[in-house]
């Protein structure tokens, strides 16, 4: 009999599966669980694994893996993120309970690059409020919309796989980029046209400052509030990694007051947020739903990629890309 391989999905995360059946025809068989996008209570934790038992390896779309799920799953051996970021797996239990983690490093990228460029050309040039007035018939309001990106500087914390593709972008947009990343030495910016800046000296001197970080010890709520009064004021922020790296109500505070002139978020401190949600309200505020990664082409090839990696623990091969806390980068 095939072993099983299980699928995360839900209405809003739905997965290209039949790149993943086509992949592993013949080396297993394929159950779709569908899984709540927000950590499990416990009824419905009861629920998913019972729908676990028997799955010897599962793709992650959405979903949370606490400890008190994993140890219930006793067949699993195998998890395979369909992200870049690895922050809802408990990493301590699945090296405890022998069960091997892969991610999907750049599958993501270019999709989380474009749509930070998108949404600094949003804010900068007023465009929500513009669009929406227009909609409502204002046509001869104030023909004054916002500033040009060029000869702004871009400052991006993170300049991994996604912070990388965003720099390009900005130099094309005759942008200058600085920032800061302690993966990388000054040397290797300079290489790529970046110039690499200590933290502060990047939160000072940006007129935009774009996240690209992974949740982790090391960077959760990086951005508080002291860290956001050192940005320059009328500067905006770009939120498009996870929302624990940054203080939501520190920002709110600095939105309200003016020191911070807009902030676009693609991911939440809580995802979904509540139903009552002041930043959401702002007009400068552009919030979109941790849709980043989403473009078809991502998804695609997040899914082949967690494909090949399941295939490859199904014939007894080692991973390509095995999961740890300190070697991922933010979806």
């Amino acid at each position: 009999m095939l072993p099983t391989v299980g699928i995360t999905y839900n209405a809003a995360y739905p997965v290209e599966d039949g790149v993943v059946r086509r992949a592993l025809e013949g080396l297993a068989q394929i159950r779709m669980i569908e899984m709540p996008t927000e950590r499990l209570d416990d009824d419905q934790e009861a629920a998913v694994a019972a729908t676990l038992r028997g799955v010897t390896a599962l793709l992650v779309r959405p979903g949370y893996l606490p400890r008190s799920l994993l140890v219930r799953c006793h067949e699993l051996r195998f998890i395979a993120m369909h992200a870049a970021g690895v922050d809802k797996v408990d990493f301590r239990a699945t090296a405890e309970l022998g069960i091997t983690v892969t991610y999907a490093p750049g599958g993501n990228a270019l999709g989380v690059a474009e749509l930070t460029i998108a949404m600094a050309l949003l804010l900068v040039r007023q465009l929500v409020p513009t669009i929406s007035a227009t909609k409502e018939g204002m046509w001869n309001q104030a023909r004054r919309a916002g500033t040009e990106l060029s000869g702004k500087t871009l400052g991006i914390i993170g300049v991994g796989r996604i912070g990388s593709l965003v720099a390009e972008r900005a130099l094309a947009f005759g942008m200058h980029v600085v920032g800061n990343d302690p993966a990388f030495e000054p040397e290797e910016f300079a290489a790529r046209g970046l110039l690499w800046l200590p933290l502060d000296a990047v939160l000072e001197s940006a007129d935009l400052v774009t996240l690209h970080v992974p949740l982790d010890p090391s960077t959760a709520k990086m951005l508080d509030a002291a860290a956001l009064r050192r940005m320059k004021p009328g500067a905006f922020l770009l939120n498009l990694a996870r929302g624990g790296v940054l203080d939501e109500s520190a920002l709110e505070a600095a939105l309200l007051d003016g020191h911070i002139a807009g902030a676009a978020l693609d991911a939440r401190e809580t995802e979904p947020p509540p139903s009552v949600d002041t930043l959401r309200s702002l007009p400068n505020v552009i919030v979109t739903p941790h849709i980043g990664g989403s473009t078809d082409e991502s998804l695609t090839r997040m899914a082949e990629m967690c494909a090949v990696e399941i295939q490859r623990f199904l014939v007894g091969k080692p991973p390509i890309n095995e999961a740890s806390l300190d070697a991922v980068d933010a979806e």
